[in-house]
């Protein structure tokens, strides 16, 4: 008898592939995905591309609609200081932009917790 497949596995595959290709924007804003078309291409279920999508949805990157799809959102609507969106931006082709965006953050967050610290 065989094991039954790990759908947490899955849907980390398919979100591991997609959502760094978001990132690195090899789908423009406005693209539109279906999760027929992620499910073909990973060769999951729609239940598991599904599982993703809502990921990529608590992350801003995109909108599910009923029958339009999954729209890829602009970067500027995005959760940009979601850790793991932060990881796949430093591992991609805009790596200088966010690294630009975290020590903008840490400009404006380290001066005011030191002095606060020092009181």
């Amino acid at each position: 008898m065989s094991a039954a497949p790990d759908h947490r596995t899955l849907h980390n595959r398919v979100l591991a592939e997609v959502g760094p290709a978001i990132a690195a924007g090899e789908y423009e804003p406005g693209a539109v995905l279906t999760l027929d078309r992620l499910a073909n291409r990973y060769g999951v279920s729609r239940t598991v591309a599904r599982e993703a999508v809502r990921v990529l949805e608590s992350m801003r990157l995109v909108v599910s609609r009923p029958r339009t799809g999954v729209t890829v959102r602009p970067p500027e609507e995005w959760s940009v200081y979601d850790p793991q969106l932060i990881r796949w931006r430093l591992a991609g082709p805009r790596r200088i932009e966010q690294l630009r965006s975290l020590t903008e953050l840490r400009a404006a967050v380290e001066p005011p917790a030191a002095a606060f610290a020092a009181r």
